[in-house]
C-alpha cells in the first residue's frame, strides 16, 4: 500500500529549472519602469511566492505598481519566457514511477496555470498528472495554502494520504497550513537551513529518493 497516494509537486524550482526565463522577464519589468536592476539573490527570492507577494515584500512596491511589474513581466515571459527552462535531473522518470506504482500526481503551483500547462506540454510531462493545479492570472496574491487545498479538493485528495512538494519555505508552510507533510528538495531555490527551520518533515537531494518515501 502507497504511504501517500496522492502527490502534490510545487513547479519552478521542484519540476523544473525556470530561472533563466524568470530572471530575464523580471530584469525586463525592471528595465521597462527604470528600476535598478536587482541582485542574483533578490532575483534567486523570487522563484516560488508568488510575484505580488515579491514585488510588495522585497522591494516595497504599492499594491498598484507591483500590478504593473507583473503586467510587464508577463509582457516578456508568455513570449519568450516560459520557453526558457529545463527539467530537473531524474523527474521524468520519478514520474513515471510514481504513476506506475499507483500514486495520483497533481501540480500545486503558485505560477499561473498556463504556464504551468504550457510548459508540461512543452516538456512531454503533461501525461504524467491527473490534475494541474496553478493560479488564475488574476490571482497573484493567492495564498500557497489555498492553492494546495484545491487541488487537493479536484483530485479527492484527504490529509492523511497527502504529501506536498517543493523547494521553498512557501510550499512547507502552505502544507502545514492545509494539514499535511511536506518534501522538500535541495536541487531547487531553497536550502537545508531553511528546510530545518520551517520543520520539512523529509529533505531529498535527488527526485528519484522521493519513491523511498512514498
Amino acid at each position: 500500500m502507497n504511504r501517500y497516494k496522492y502527490i502534490l509537486f510545487d513547479f519552478d524550482g521542484t519540476l523544473v529549472d525556470s530561472s533563466e526565463g524568470i530572471y530575464k522577464s523580471l530584469i525586463y519589468a525592471f528595465n521597462a519602469y527604470g528600476h535598478e536592476i536587482p541582485s542574483d539573490d533578490l532575483l534567486r527570492q523570487f522563484i516560488g511566492p508568488p510575484l505580488f507577494y515579491s514585488f510588495t515584500k522585497l522591494f516595497s512596491f504599492s499594491d498598484e505598481h507591483a500590478e504593473q511589474m507583473i503586467e510587464k513581466y508577463r509582457e516578456r515571459y508568455k513570449v519568450k519566457g516560459y520557453l526558457e527552462n529545463t527539467v530537473y535531473p531524474g523527474i521524468p522518470e520519478t514520474l513515471k514511477a510514481l504513476k506506475e506504482s499507483g500514486h495520483i500526481l497533481a501540480t500545486a503551483s503558485s505560477k499561473p496555470l498556463k504556464f504551468v500547462t504550457d510548459i508540461c506540454k512543452q516538456r512531454d510531462l503533461i501525461d504524467s498528472f491527473d490534475y494541474l493545479g496553478g493560479t488564475t492570472f488574476a490571482g497573484s496574491n493567492d495564498s500557497k495554502a489555498s492553492v494546495i487545498l484545491n487541488a487537493m479538493s479536484s483530485i479527492g485528495a484527504n490529509k492523511d494520504n497527502t504529501l506536498m512538494v517543493g523547494d521553498r519555505l512557501f510550499d512547507i508552510e502552505g502544507a502545514h497550513q492545509a494539514g499535511i507533510p511536506c518534501c522538500a528538495v535541495t536541487f531547487g531555490f531553497g536550502s537545508r537551513d531553511e528546510f530545518l527551520e520551517y520543520k520539512a518533515e523529509y529533505i531529498i537531494d535527488k527526485a528519484e529518493k522521493l519513491l523511498n518515501i512514498v
